[in-house]
């Protein structure tokens, strides 16, 4: 390949007959080493920005899919079993707690229902032949409907269901008994505030439709259920107007199903050890396929030139390149780091996380050179077993704990946080106490609001955060607030710096590499429009050496011819 790189050549046979054109090639070949340096040197760029590119597109998949399992509601799966599903079942959420809890249930939540006593022939039988009106009262509202002369049963009951206001309240159907039509009203809500009341008319009535004409086929009331034997007394019940009750137990949805007559139906709560341990595996598995992509950065290519032939690939590859370091090192320092306002725990306080690293968890980075998931995390079942018994919510918490906040201090207590402003991580909150009232506060060293006893971060990472003091004799006070956040949400905070389609690490990345790969096709254009002049300066000056060789080929021939003349 010395064309490829070399500047030199030599020609030999210049004369009559000879192949200017093999030596215009030969000419321009030499001329090109540096178009074809520019050509290699493209490659290794655009080589460079599409192993970029992949790595962006699997960040962006990578974030799609933990975005997936970033709740604990989503990572801890839990269990609600009941022993008698046909009154009452649940299920469950991660903050549910496991153990066991007894449903008594006295009665279902129900809408009221009304039938006509009267009955009719058809349904297109006229039920009134004077214009008049239809009212009833319904959860304390009055509805109206006007109902014009020749009004068939079945026009009444498409008045009813079409309108505006009634029609979202009550509905009306048709019901045939076998031997005539009735008219059915339900209201549409379950409860007892719920009730449906026909309003008499007197002789301007709906003759058939009347209070008196109607019978009460279901009365509206309330669930009553009694939750690990509360209330107490025997007319005590806890009541809802439907019969899902999602505010009771903590954690738990309960819908009814039917009555217990007496007896108790036990719904116990577990939490799904296979389904936990199969959501971590599942993050596991895609954090390393994610490292391999980006360690694949640091391997050489295989790259050829147009004639095929091997290209040393030294510094083809995206090696050393300070974005994707930082990128490569902030996921594994991410994973290998306590959690985001974590706190160690401190057995003789019984304070802090238990679970306040992957190590604690029995999950490593595989340090063995010679080992097949070298440099992958890798668990041990026994570790993570162990712990997911101990305290699942503890390592639900490690993996999607979500500005979760908590103090083990007795002068303070957590309140709240701003999700899109409080900072996860550790603050120190102090504040004075004098004439029994707060008189200055800070929460991580940044000055707060006060309001009565509660303190609010207005500056500084904890802004927003809302703590409540518990000290309230005078003196001078300090507490540790932590606002937890698990390694997936950590790790998605990163990679949407990383992957943001405006000033991303990797969009910073893929322009920087784009400019280089344009300004180098610039410059091919100017090198390739100067070889075109150099090509064209040699035609003309072989193509005038061709001509003046053709000439003296002319006067040897001349010559030769008058010599053979002369003899």
């Amino acid at each position: 390949m010395t064309e490829y790189w070399s500047g030199s050549i030599t020609f030999t046979g210049l004369g009559s007959g000879t192949d200017f054109e093999t030596i215009i090639e030969a000419t321009m070949n030499v001329e090109s080493y540096r178009l074809n340096r520019m050509q290699a040197w493209g490659e290794q760029w655009k080589s460079k920005l599409e192993l970029v590119q992949g790595v962006s597109s699997e960040l962006a998949l990578y974030k799609t899919q933990l975005e997936a399992m970033n709740t604990t509601n989503e990572f801890l799966t839990k269990t609600a079993s009941s022993t008698n599903s046909t009154v009452v079942t649940a299920t469950a959420g991660a903050d549910a707690q496991e153990g066991t809890h007894s449903i008594e249930v006295l009665q279902k939540a129900q809408n009221d229902i009304w039938s006509t006593t009267t009955g009719w022939e058809k349904p297109g039988s006229v039920i009134t032949d004077t214009d008049t009106v239809f009212t009833v009262e319904y959860g304390g509202k009055t509805l109206e409907i006007n109902v014009p002369s020749g009004t068939t049963l079945e026009g009444f009951a498409r008045l009813v269901n079409n309108d505006a206001d009634m029609g979202k309240a009550v509905r009306a159907n048709i019901i045939d008994d076998g031997d005539e039509l009735h008219l059915q009203l339900r209201g549409m809500d379950q409860g007892a505030d719920n009730t449906v009341t026909i309003v008499d008319h007197g002789a301007n009535g709906i003759p058939g439709l009347s209070p008196d004409d109607f019978q009460h086929n279901q009365v509206a009331q309330n669930a009553k259920i009694k939750v690990d034997g509360y209330p107490k007394g025997e007319d005590d019940w806890i009541e809802r107007d439907s019969n899902t009750f999602s505010d009771v137990i903590e954690g738990l949805t309960i819908t009814l199903h039917g009555v217990s007559y007496g007896a108790a139906v036990d719904l116990n709560v577990t939490t799904d050890m296979d389904a936990v341990i199969a959501n971590i595996e599942n993050f596991l598995e895609r954090t390393n396929a994610i490292r391999d992509a980006i360690t694949a950065l640091d391997k050489d290519m295989n790259l050829t030139d147009s004639e095929g032939n091997a290209v040393n690939t030294t510094g083809y590859q995206v090696r050393g390149n300070y974005g994707m370091n930082i990128i490569k090192q902030t996921l594994q320092d991410i994973l290998a780091s306590k959690g985001l306002g974590f706190a160690y725990y401190d057995p003789e306080n019984n304070s802090g996380d238990p679970y306040a690293s992957f190590v604690s968890i029995g999950i490593t980075t595989d340090a063995d050179e010679n080992s097949q998931t070298f440099g992958h995390l890798v668990i041990d079942y026994e570790e993570l077993e162990k712990a997911l018994t101990q305290d699942p919510d503890a390592v639900a918490r490690l993996f999607a704990a979500e500005n979760d906040g908590v103090s083990y201090d007795t002068t303070v207590s957590y309140g709240s946080s701003v999700k899109s402003i409080t900072k996860p991580g550790e603050y120190e909150v102090a504040y004075t106490v004098q004439d029994g009232k707060i008189v200055s506060a800070t929460i991580g060293g940044e000055k707060a609001n006060i309001d009565g006893w509660s303190i609010t971060g207005v500056a500084g990472d904890g802004a927003g955060l809302s703590v409540t003091a518990n000290m309230h004799v005078d003196g001078e006070y300090t507490g540790t607030v932590y606002l937890r956040q698990g390694k997936i949400n950590q790790t998605l905070n990163a990679l949407s710096s990383f992957t943001s389609s405006e000033n991303g690490t990797l969009k910073i990345i893929e322009d920087s590499y784009q400019t280089i790969i344009d300004n180098n096709e610039k410059a091919m254009d100017s090198e390739k429009a100067r070889l075109e002049l150099k090509r064209q300066n040699l035609v003309e000056r072989y193509a005038a050496l061709e001509s003046l060789l053709g000439q003296y080929d002319g006067i040897s021939t001349s010559l030769e011819s008058m010599i053979n003349d002369l003899e």
